[in-house]
């Protein structure tokens, strides 16, 4: 016996109870709970009995003494002397021990499972109503209580004997996923950008999971999510299979599968940034001829927006082609808004290529509407919110539209004086300027047919380009990202991930920057290049 007691476990006793007590209550405190455990193994010698497992019966029983401690000396019951624990009672300390383990374990399984079987456990076990009552009560059949008791039993009983050791890494060290969208899918961010969120959906990327599994995965009792996942379930971002087993219902893609692609595409596009270039130059007197505010601007400051807007034509008609070629494939998934995910697990590392690509730039389209007494319908197009232009998406704003447009229609008028100050604002930020008297937007600006026209020209002049690329980045899609999509998922991959897979503007955009087609803003922070506006009255 005395052989347990060792130097190393007295002194960690004591750093133990120093840790979390003052100084003078940590030896004290650290002597009691030596002596208690030194009482508890005479007595369960005395009865003929072992403790197996030491080293966690002790520091289980020195949390118990520090926290009866705490609870006694700091609180003023009694007097630590007068308390002695486990044996006051008689009661061994190992049967107290299992008992908490046991109960400690029963929590922890009855917190994993769905809120129905909970139900049906405190319904039976703790009211102790017969099967027909609880039936009539959650209005399903007795033979669903019956069967759904039976299963919440089972999963108790394995929780129980595999206590703690379900647990999943996203519970010690969350997944990383990051979530794209279409324009739809904003509104939705609110709900599903939160750490428990996402850590759901890479639990489920793969396949189909219960609540209880879910639960243990990330390490969240049910309770904490189920609204969550009802939430999920309604808006299609969840989907439920048989046996109530809830999967994500679009595409999630490893991030090395993700890397992989996005490295070999930029390979296959290094040359199409100078071919839409030249594409557009040879449309640019038609572009011009629409006559939008702005056509007078100067073709570097142009360029970051035709450039959008002809690789979106590309991606179109690359698209279109190759879902003509999947005839049998749905056009669209019936929610009004398309998602796609890459997650990273904790233990996983990316690995890169020796010489990644140089022309990889992040990029996001944002996009705001408006309306005023004089205009029924504005849109406001952030082009290009990425590094290093600042965040742009909020300069204009239902606050300031209304004056912005005014400007637009008459650059001289007369401002009050928190015009002044509103239009101070947008000079600011590089959205007015001053010139000739007036304030001047300097942002194209385009009546919605004008827009639509530009599009058209942008697309006809590029279309040569697609077929060439559309056959070589639908071969790498289908060998890299592929194989990591579900079957059940298929129709996502032809319709969103190829659509994303055939948009080449982070190839032209690199192109356009350092082959000197760009005219680059002395101050990003105060520019309003690759925005426009469009608009009907």
């Amino acid at each position: 016996m005395n052989d347990l007691f060792t130097d190393e476990l007295i002194l960690n006793t004591y750093l133990f109870c120093q840790k979390r007590l003052r100084p003078q209550d940590a030896e004290e405190c650290a002597q009691d709970i030596l002596c208690e455990a030194l009482a508890g193994l005479r007595a369960a010698e005395h009865r003929g009995r072992q403790i197996a497992a030491f080293h966690p019966w002790y520091w289980t029983l020195a949390r118990n003494r520090l926290n009866l401690f705490l609870r006694l000396k700091y609180n003023g019951a009694a007097p630590l002397d007068a308390v002695s624990g486990y044996l006051a009672s008689g009661e061994d300390p190992l049967d107290g021990l299992i008992s908490q383990e046991e109960v400690s374990a029963l929590n922890f399984a009855l917190s994993r499972l769905s809120r129905l079987h909970r139900e049906i456990i405190i319904e039976y076990y703790l009211r102790e109503l017969p099967i027909e009552t609880i039936a009539r009560r959650l209005d399903i059949p007795a033979g669903t209580v019956k069967r759904r008791l039976f299963d919440a039993r089972e999963n108790v009983k394995r929780s129980v004997e595999n206590h703690m050791e379900t647990i999943g890494r996203s519970a010690y060290a969350p997944a990383s996923l990051q979530l794209f969208g279409t324009y739809q899918f904003p509104k939705y961010l609110d709900k599903i950008s939160d750490l428990m969120t996402r850590q759901i959906f890479a639990a489920t990327a793969k396949s189909a999971r219960t609540i209880r599994e879910i639960a243990d995965e990330i390490g969240v009792a049910p309770v904490y999510f189920e609204d969550k996942i009802d939430y999920l379930l309604e808006n299609r971002f969840l989907k439920e299979t048989s046996n109530g087993r809830y999967i994500a219902d679009f595409i999630i893609l490893p991030a090395q599968a993700s890397a992989d692609f996005w490295y070999a595409s930029t390979k296959v596009f290094e040359p199409v940034g100078g071919e839409i270039t030249a594409a557009i130059r040879s449309v640019e007197d038609k572009l011009r001829g629409l006559g939008f505010y702005g056509s007078d601007f100067a073709e570097g400051y142009l360029m970051w927006l035709w450039y959008v807007y002809a690789c979106q034509g590309m991606s179109n008609v690359m698209q279109s082609a190759y879902r003509a070629s999947k005839p049998d494939v749905p056009a669209s998934n019936g929610k009004d808004y398309c998602i796609e995910g890459v997650v990273t697990y904790p233990d996983e590392k990316i690995i890169r290529p020796d010489e990644p690509p140089k022309a990889i730039m992040n990029w996001s389209n944002l996009h705001n509407q408006f309306r005023t007494s004089d205009y029924r319908f504005i849109e406001f197009g952030n082009l290009y919110e990425a590094e290093p232009f600042g965040d742009r998406d909020s300069v204009l704003t239902d606050a300031n539209i209304g004056l912005f447009m005014r400007l637009f229609d008459n650059p001289s008028l007369a401002l009050t004086g928190t015009d002044e100050e509103t239009a101070a604002g947008l000079v600011g930020k590089g959205f007015l300027e001053k010139r000739e008297g007036g304030l001047y937007p300097t942002l194209p600006i385009f009546t919605l047919e004008q827009w639509k026209e530009m599009q058209n020209i942008l697309t006809e002049a590029v279309q040569p380009l697609c077929g060439r690329y559309m056959e070589k980045i639908a071969a790498l899609g289908e060998s890299i990202l592929l194989p990591h999509v579900r079957p059940d998922l298929y129709h996502e991959y032809v319709n969103y991930t190829m659509r994303i897979a055939f948009w080449p503007l982070h190839n032209v955009m690199w192109y356009g920057m350092n082959a000197g087609t760009l005219e680059i803003p002395g101050d990003y922070s105060r520019s309003a290049a690759c925005t426009m506006i469009w608009y009907r009255k």
